[in-house]
């Protein structure tokens, strides 16, 4: 297989070294590059009650704040880094260190200027897969944090990454879930099979979701879960006749059923597509879920299916709407799936955006990359491609200690 460059985004909170730790044992091939970077924090302004402020000491003692304050965080990221490098080269891992590059950025502010310097970053880099803890906060408080500056730095990452992006959240049983006792015999690489579950329709941005889970997070053993969710049937208003009402009653269900049977459909024919890239027929699963009225309850039921099957990894496309579009669905319940899973999931998940007739000839792009799927069934087709894999020279140093990105 291909090498491909993973960016880790890490801070000194354990939910990085989560993420960092489950991608190196579920995720990670041999020859695959990892950057591992940091943000700084942006610099603190004190305005200090001296008059008048433009002296030439009031101006030194900020000046000298400054300098103590940067000092302090390149340090603290440097020790960030060297933690992260002797976790992925000197434990179990024993990851080469030419494949390791480490990266200390600036940040503008906020939880969007350090999502924006990651971002950056990856666009620089043509980074493959970015990979973010997951904090866990509700919805309330991530709107609290969002008004002070202080949001979520995995939800930025997710809307605005050129490339899949894998945010890993769940309890520590979840993701500890398939590890063996890590001694000589059985290091962490020796993980159990996992179970995969990609979220399924008939669109172009599910597609592309299957393909790069196809391409990148299943090994021999492992099994895969295609689940699709019904189309919602209006429910009948049941205030006429006994007759009239059982007879509505009677169209609702045969709605329901026929909507039941589309949706196990999709998922057989993602099942098609798994079985002619090498999956064996015995390692698919295929489910259709009950239909839900809103892009919640289609979230709620991927999220229950995943939690009672016990899934270890979850896949989901996304059709890339902007923040303004994203709230005004919301508002009539027709919201993004992959926003709720991002935030409910109990299990990591990676969201991967794929834009229709983005690519000179047509095709789907997935993420940047083309590919070919046919999808068969409905007298159409949708192609997407097979993603390649081009990487550049990285031309600046990678040592352990922090370096700034000018």
């Amino acid at each position: 297989m291909a090498p491909r460059r993973l960016l880790f985004c890490l801070d000194e909170s354990k939910q990085s070294v989560r993420a960092l730790e489950w991608t190196l044992l579920h995720l990670r091939r041999a020859s695959d590059e990892l950057h591992l970077v940091t943000v700084l924090p942006p610099l603190v302004y004190n305005v200090y009650p001296v008059a008048p402020v433009a002296t030439g000491a009031a101006v030194a003692a900020v000046i000298h704040q400054w300098e103590a304050q940067r000092r302090a965080e390149e340090h603290q990221a440097a020790e960030v880094l060297k933690a992260a490098v002797d976790l992925v080269c000197t434990q179990h891992n024993k990851v080469p260190r030419d494949l390791v590059h480490t990266k200390a950025l600036p940040a503008a502010g906020g939880a969007s200027g350090v999502a924006e310097s990651l971002v950056e970053y990856a666009r620089t880099y043509l980074i493959e897969l970015a990979v973010v803890g997951c904090r866990g906060m509700g919805g309330f408080q991530r709107s609290l944090m969002s008004f002070i500056g202080l949001g979520s730095v995995s939800d930025h990452c997710c809307h605005n990454m050129p490339c899949p992006t894998l945010v890993v959240r769940g309890e520590d049983a979840v993701l500890s879930r398939g590890l063996m006792q890590a001694d000589e015999a059985h290091p962490p690489q020796s993980a159990q099979p996992k179970r995969v579950m990609v979220c399924c329709d008939d669109s172009p941005h599910a597609h592309a979701g299957l393909l790069w889970a196809l391409d990148n997070t299943l090994l021999p053993n492992d099994h895969l879960v295609l689940a699709a969710v019904a189309t919602p049937v209006p429910f009948p208003v049941l205030d006429e006749p006994a007759t009239v009402a059982a007879m509505q009653s009677a169209q609702y269900r045969e709605a329901a059923a026929t909507a039941t049977a589309a949706a196990q459909d999709v998922a057989e024919r993602c099942a098609a597509v798994a079985q002619r890239r090498g999956v064996g027929k015995t390692k698919i699963t295929t489910v259709s879920l009950p239909p839900g009225g809103s892009a919640g309850d289609v979230g709620a039921a991927l999220c229950k299916h995943a939690k009672s099957e016990g899934v270890d990894l979850m896949v989901a496309g996304s059709r890339g709407m902007g923040a303004i579009t994203r709230s005004l669905l919301g508002l009539v319940g027709m919201g993004s799936v992959s926003d709720f899973l991002a935030h409910n999931s109990p299990c990591p998940l990676v969201v991967v955006k794929g834009v229709s007739g983005g690519g000179d000839d047509g095709s789907v792009v997935v993420s940047g990359r083309h590919g070919d799927l046919t999808a068969e069934g409905h007298g159409g087709h949708s192609a997407l491609a097979p993603m390649g894999s081009t990487l550049r020279p990285i031309t600046e140093g990678d040592g352990s200690e922090a370096s700034s990105m000018q």
